[in-house]
């Protein structure tokens, strides 16, 4: 099986603190009330409040996780059962997609969808839920994966750490499994290239698949296009 993981994803409800801005507060509360649903911070459309916001390089953009997904669900590997995708947010919480599910291709309905379970937790709110979202760290997310290489997508940063291996993609064969690291979202580095590969129980490789930065949804189509070739 192979997994793939959009990590530190900037995908996240309108933090509590901007809620009552003016902007947002009489769509907060129609959503709530009508909807049983949030509202997803979006810098198209907040960008002046995702300004104003701690990490903003690295934050509203539920449409690089929206891109991203639609390369994985709609891939024949995804549908013959042989990828699993998990979304890792910012704020630790984690979504793992089901095999046989579809995400919306129309972006209103999937940021209405996730919005619903980024605050409910699951989707629907009753019955069998299709969707859930638990809190987790990516460090314990990757405990799973005990017997798995992993691999993080990135360009090498400038201070290498000795303990983190290099590869790159053309110097592999494809794995019947593995898991890869994407991050999910625009700018910033991420505190995770420089993970202490010690602290996990196996060795983190860092996989170089281009010379400069690309977006998630372009790392994904490349991984996927790789394995089905």
């Amino acid at each position: 099986m192979i997994t793939i993981i959009l990590f530190e994803s900037a995908l996240e409800l309108i933090p509590e603190s901007l809620r009552k801005h003016p902007l947002i507060r009489k769509k907060w509360q129609k959503n709530l009330k009508k909807k049983n649903r949030g509202l997803l911070l979006d810098g198209a459309i907040h960008r002046s409040l995702v300004d104003s916001l701690d990490d903003k390089e690295k934050r509203g953009r539920p449409d690089i996780i929206h891109h991203s997904l639609l390369n994985v669900v709609y891939s024949p590997l995804f549908k013959q059962g042989k990828i699993q995708v998990f979304i890792h947010t910012r704020n630790d919480l984690c979504i793992k997609i089901p095999s046989q599910w579809r995400v919306p291709v129309n972006y209103n309905r999937f940021c209405g969808l996730f919005s619903q379970l980024l605050l409910k937790q699951r989707v629907p709110i009753s019955g069998e839920p299709i969707l859930t979202a638990k809190r987790c760290k990516l460090s314990k997310l990757l405990k799973q994966f005990e017997e798995t290489e992993i691999h993080l997508c990135d360009i090498p940063p400038k201070n290498m750490k000795e303990s983190i291996i290099m590869k790159n993609l053309t110097d592999l064969s494809p794995p019947s499994s593995g898991v890869f690291l994407i991050g999910g979202f625009q700018y910033g580095e991420t505190e995770f290239r420089f993970f202490e590969s010690s602290t996990l129980i196996q060795e983190l490789i860092l996989l170089t698949i281009y010379d400069e930065v690309k977006p998630a949804w372009v790392i994904v189509a490349k991984i996927i296009h790789w394995l089905e070739d």
